[in-house]
């Protein structure tokens, strides 16, 4: 029988990569620390999802930021 904290890894991984979750949320839900689960994806040869922002979108979120 599968312990809490193996079926709490599992349901992290599954929702992260439906893409589900963000990868803070997917820690949480696995109950670990955002290094541990990045660690823990890349051991399981498992790609972390990287938004892209576009620079024009980004300098608009800072500028809204500082104002």
């Amino acid at each position: 029988m599968e312990n809490i904290q193996e079926y709490k890894l599992r349901k992290a991984i599954r929702k992260y990569t439906e893409g589900s979750v963000s990868l803070g949320k997917a820690s949480e839900i696995a109950g670990v620390c955002v290094e541990e689960f990045k660690e823990i994806l890349k051991d399981k040869g498992l790609l972390m999802e990287v938004s892209s922002i576009p620079k024009e979108e980004l300098d608009k979120q800072v500028k809204f930021i500082i104002k």
